[in-house]
């Protein structure tokens, strides 16, 4: 479809116009201080991603006449080039899925399982790499951590059933970064220095991922991946069978049997099967009805928090006021310690979705922010709580606050909208490389736990529990007008709803939502219920001082500005006027365009 040079001016004068006119509705909207950047606009379709390289590829095809879900697509395939060490082809997500066709939302569950022929004693095994992305679990890297992935399948699932393009037109920029290569930036660099002892162990990934010197990629470096360019290109060509089934399948199941890894053609084959569309979870927060994804996300937890914060005032306590970010804070630590004791795979435990957001357990969970915050009243002491001894607060630098996700959203002219969140799980994952591929494997499997019995022990076939489920949509009279997603392992679970509470409840635009301070609970695996925040200081320092009078152990060591608190993309979508407004997260290399 070509698209006529009137109609491309048009659509610039119109953002042109736009980005000088359009300002929030809501006379009341505050505005973040500091904000680095303005919301992007568009009437036609948006698109935004953690690189602008990415958002650009999805807008080609919007460009070219694609739908959201085509645009989606070709713009997570190019993570495989600018962000290569959040996702790529094998590794795993969820996607939220509004069908303007079919007035519904839909969940698609593509989150990565346990191989048929895992070992735990095997795992044991192995050396340990403490580089903190294994988030508690095996903090293993190589073949035996990657779970079985399903980005492949989930992308051409998703494409196949409301997408209006092939592989190859969606796949075309992906193809193109990854044998011309592309720019490496300074956020790029900080995630290679840090994931250098994940891939130098391993010769395929070493060839790939390290330069000729065995340095990692740094700032003006251009970064390719040939052999993925061809792997893609042939899946581009002959569909995704080649991938679970055919001879790609073949070579990477020999790689893993030959390395002690445990992922068989068996189980690629199985995978195009498991990835169904299924019924998201949704509650009702005041005039909007807000989906998530179901288990195993662990999205029930925002979903909790939002009914929780529903019952107080949270205008007349200020935005991030000491009143406000306490009971916040409140709520999101309870909610996590059910996400921790309940959420796995549904078809091997119970998750009693239901009661865990019934009003009843919501009153009961909110009453009991109230008690806690009015015992943490009663304890204040005049002097501060910062004072405490050196090294008795974890380190928020670790890297397990940081790998390795990412989050994308895109809407188009025809009203539908979607948001994926995809990962790697560490930095580049395993580490590994199947074969010849160019294909690094996820390291899924870091995040469940060893330990039988628990909602998320790791079991053979079993699906991961995953923080990466936690997106938002939500809806006004049927239709989209907030989604949002945002990496940050289990900080995910916490960003999502502040950046959420602070449009639908601050009247913020989307992008000054995104960029406002943020906080997150260290509650990685192993770390619940947790005992410090991480908090960034754009908050003023009375109100941090307050909290800590409150007895809460804030770690503001990483400043005014940290990735370790999501890296948050969204869009907002105005049916009045049919303008959307784009955020993406200056946090990371978050970059949304509109036309």
């Amino acid at each position: 479809m070509k698209i006529k040079a009137k109609e491309i001016k048009r659509c610039a004068l119109l953002y042109a116009l736009a980005t000088i006119m359009l300002v929030p509705r809501n006379g009341n909207a505050q505005v973040a201080k500091n904000n680095l950047r303005p919301a992007s606009l568009g009437k036609l379709g948006m698109v935004t991603s953690a690189n602008p390289l990415a958002s650009l590829a999805g807008q080609k095809i919007l460009i070219k006449g694609g739908n959201a879900i085509d645009a989606i697509v070709a713009t997570a395939a190019s993570l495989n080039a600018v962000e290569p060490y959040m996702s790529g082809t094998a590794g795993v997500g969820y996607m939220l899925f509004y069908s303007a066709k079919d007035k519904k939302v839909r969940s698609l569950v593509f989150g990565g399982w346990v191989p048929q022929n895992f070992q735990a004693k095997a795992i044991r095994s192995d050396a340990k790499l403490a580089d903190g992305a294994g988030h508690g679990g095996m903090e293993t890297i190589g073949p035996r951590t990657p779970a079985v992935p399903g980005n492949l399948a989930g992308w051409n699932r998703a494409l196949k059933d409301y997408g209006t393009m092939s592989l190859a037109q969606v796949f075309e920029s992906t193809i193109d970064y990854l044998e011309n290569g592309v720019p490496v930036t300074e956020f790029d660099e900080a995630m290679w220095a840090g994931t250098i002892d994940r891939v130098s162990p391993h010769p395929e990934s070493a060839a790939i991922f390290l330069k000729p010197d065995k340095s990692p990629y740094k700032i003006g470096d251009f970064f390719t991946n040939k052999p993925l360019a061809k792997t893609m290109r042939r899946i581009a060509k002959e569909g995704v069978d080649v991938f679970y089934k055919g001879e790609i399948a073949k070579e990477m199941a020999a790689a893993f049997k030959r390395d002690g890894g445990f992922i068989t053609v068996e189980d690629l084959a199985s995978v195009q099967d498991k990835v169904q569309w299924v019924e998201p979870i949704s509650v009702k927060y005041k005039d909007y009805t807000v989906y998530n994804n179901p288990p195993p996300g662990m999205g029930i937890q925002q979903l909790q928090v939002l009914k929780i914060m529903e019952g107080f005032d949270l205008k007349k306590m200020g935005h991030n006021s000491t009143e406000y970010l306490a009971h916040l804070m409140e709520a999101i630590y309870l909610s996590r310690i059910d996400t921790d004791k309940y959420i796995g795979d549904p078809r091997f435990v119970t998750v009693p979705v239901e009661r865990l957001l019934s009003d009843d357990y919501i009153t009961s969970q909110r009453a009991k922010v109230v008690a806690n915050i009015k015992e943490r009243k009663q304890k204040i002491k005049k002097q501060s709580f910062l004072e405490l001894k050196p090294g008795y607060m974890e380190d928020a630098n670790q890297d397990k606050f940081r790998y390795a996700t990412t989050s994308l959203s895109a809407v188009d002219q025809w009203g539908n909208a979607v948001v994926i969140i995809q990962t790697h799980g560490g930095g580049f994952g395993s580490g590994y490389v199947a074969g010849k591929t160019g294909v690094v494997f996820n390291s899924a499997l870091d995040w469940m736990t060893l330990v039988p019995g628990q909602a998320n022990s790791v079991e053979p076939g079993k699906a991961v529990g995953w923080c990466i489920g936690g997106m938002m949509q939500f809806h006004k009279d049927g239709k989209p007008q907030l989604i949002v997603g945002s990496p940050g392992s289990f900080g995910i679970l916490q960003s999502v709803p502040q950046v959420a509470l602070n449009v639908v409840d601050f009247g913020m635009n989307i992008q000054d939502a995104i960029s406002a301070p943020r906080f997150r609970w260290k509650d990685e695996l192993g770390s619940v219920p947790a005992k410090e925040l991480i908090i960034e200081t754009r908050i003023p320092e009375k109100t941090l001082q307050e909290l800590r009078d409150m007895g809460y152990v804030l770690d503001t060591s990483l400043g005014e500005w940290s990735m370790t608190v999501g890296g948050a993309q969204g869009i907002t979508i105005d049916h009045q006027t049919g303008w959307f407004l784009g955020g993406a997260d200056p946090r990371r290399n978050g970059y949304s365009m509109g036309w």
